[in-house]
This record gives structure tokens, sequence and C-alpha cells, in this order.
């Protein structure tokens, strides 16, 4: 736990998680000396510590339920002037703000596919696939390597036709290459460094950490963002933040502030949603970050629809895994050790 006090307000506390990516965002928060917070952990079910928050660190789809269902509340335009005057993408949330992007981005060696087209193109490019063993994430990328525009991927995804061509389109690939369902991106990692596969579908996060530790340019991995289907970590504000909100609000701008999203880009290998943020980062990890300009996020990414998934992914799930078990016997081969 970590904790500034200041004589002219009473403490705030953030809820975060526990590891690495707390540590970062604990780190942010307190880049004021004189900032009054208190950094707390959880595990992202929330328990008595919310109860005091004042902030919440929470994925979009946790976020929306505690907007949804309480006990999140309305984002207050007083705390909203803490966000800064551009931002990469709209971040914003009914009951809070975004501040780091991640992605899930075609990763390969250097002379692999380069593209959700060619991913799906075996003939072009052999060897098996990597892809996460889930509807979600999945379906997406067959509807846009099948020349779907990014702005209609979850109106056709929500039509029993979208959802056949999106499997479809992985008969083709099944027809064409092996294909292995990863179950954590470690494993997706795994087989990657392995050569087991030749190009998979991993977290932005792992996929950076692997082009980081690439031994030499001879084994080079490289990451492509167009198509990437990215997501919105937030903090949400909760009702213990009206008891001082210029503090919160404090809070909020360390977080966004050039500083704080350079300090979490650089520990976490995330995107920054504050475009001012890249005048701290090294040039050498820009690249491989998910919100560098180069991307271009906001015209080449797609945009993971958390109230789309909350709606309809029960069902599309379950008709996920009945075509996964027909067409997976026999398919995945043992992890590399």
């Amino acid at each position: 736990m970590a904790g500034f006090v200041s004589t002219a307000h009473a403490q705030v506390k953030l809820l975060t998680y526990e590891g690495a990516w707390g540590d970062a965002l604990a780190a942010a928060a307190s880049a004021s000396p004189d900032l009054p917070v208190i950094v707390e952990r959880y595990d992202g079910s929330l328990n008595a510590a919310a109860s005091t928050a004042s902030l919440v660190d929470a994925e979009t789809d946790a976020a929306n339920l505690m907007c949804d269902d309480g006990p999140a509340q309305p984002l207050n335009p007083e705390l909203a002037q803490a966000f800064p005057p551009s931002l990469t993408l709209d971040v914003t949330h009914q009951c809070g703000v975004g501040y780091l992007v991640t992605s899930l981005v075609l990763t390969t060696r250097s002379d692999g596919p380069d593209s959700w087209a060619a991913f799906f193109d075996a003939e072009s490019f052999p060897g098996a696939r990597a892809l996460p063993r889930g509807a979600r994430g999945t379906l997406e990328i067959a509807l846009m390597a099948d020349g779907i525009a990014l702005g209609d991927v979850y109106a056709l995804l929500e039509t029993p036709e979208g959802v056949t061509r999106a499997l479809d389109k992985l008969d083709a690939l099944f027809a064409q290459a092996q294909i292995v369902f990863w179950d954590t991106p470690d494993d997706a990692v795994a087989l990657l460094r392995a050569d087991a596969v030749a190009a998979a579908a991993l977290p932005s996060v792992h996929a950076a950490h692997i082009v980081q530790q690439q031994p030499d340019a001879s084994s080079a991995f490289q990451i492509s963002f167009a198509g990437q289907i990215y997501r919105v970590q937030r903090l949400v504000v909760f009702p213990a933040a009206t008891s001082d909100q210029e503090t919160v609000r404090r809070l909020l701008n360390a977080v966004l502030s050039e500083t704080g999203q350079a300090l979490l880009a650089e520990a976490l290998l995330a995107g920054p949603v504050n475009p001012q943020a890249w005048r701290n980062i090294p040039a050498s990890l820009a690249p491989l970050l998910p919100t560098a300009q180069s991307h271009n996020i906001a015209v080449t990414g797609l945009a993971d629809n958390a109230d789309f998934w909350a709606d309809h992914g029960d069902d599309i799930e379950a008709r996920f895994a009945t075509w996964l078990d027909v067409h997976e016997q026999g398919q995945s081969p043992a992890l590399p050790h």
C-alpha cells in the first residue's frame, strides 16, 4: 500500500490490481508527492474495500456492470476537467474514463502474414495458426479477414448469418492449415517461440514482450496492428469520490498526464491515451504500442464491443463451442515445454 497525506484534503482511495499492473498505476498516481491517495489492491471482484474507494481500476466489461448495476456513479463535469484537451480515442465512459489501451494483434515471424486476410491465406503463408479459444475476438478476426468493414463487423455478427459467415471462414482456414486454439496468452507465446505456429492472434502486451526479448534479428518477430481489436482499461468513479472531488480530479489528472501516461506505457507495454505522452516514451518502444500514431488506431482498429458481448455473448459462445468440438478433434499439438 502506498499513501500520501495532506492536511488540506482527506485521503482518497484508488483500488487497483495486484502485481505489475497495479504497481505501475500506483506509481503514476503518486507522481504528485502531495497527492493524498491510498492505493489498495483487489482481484477484479468487488469486495469490502470498494465501499470506501473513490476510483476503481476495471476493464470495460466490469466498468459497464459497475455503472449499470451500481455502485459506480456518473462522471460529473468537475472530474471531467482532469482530462487532457485531446485524447487518442474517445475513452470517456458514463462512470469514468479510459486511461490505457491493449489489443488483440497479429504476431508472426518477420516473413509471416501482415494482415488478417493474409493470416487466413495458408497457401501463401504456410504453417499452423493460433487463435483464442473462444468466439470473442476470433469471430471478429474471421469477418475482417473476409473483407467486412470495421464498422459493419458487430452488426453482421449480431445475425445468425454473420456468425455462420465467420465460422465458414474458419472452416476454410481449417482446410488449409492446422489451427491451435490457445487458452492463455502464455500458451500462444510458447507456440510462437517454438515455431509450432507460423502466426498467432495475441494480446498486444505479450506481443510487445516477444519483440523486446527476441535474441537477434534473424529470429525477429513482427506485430501487425491493422485490424487490431482494442480494449480500454478504465478508472471508474465510486460514491466516495463525492467527499473530495478536487483530490479525485487531481488523481485523474496525474494518471492521464503525459508523465503518468508515459510511465504506464513503458512499464506495462500498453498504449497511452494522451498523445502528449509520446514525448516521454522511447522511440524504439512506440511501434510496439497500440495507440502509436503510426498505427492510426481510430481508423484501422476495431473497438471491442463490450455491450455487444454482454447481450449476445452466451448464445454466440455456445454456438462457437459446438463448432469447435466438431472441428478440433486431433488438431492441436502438445504445447512446447
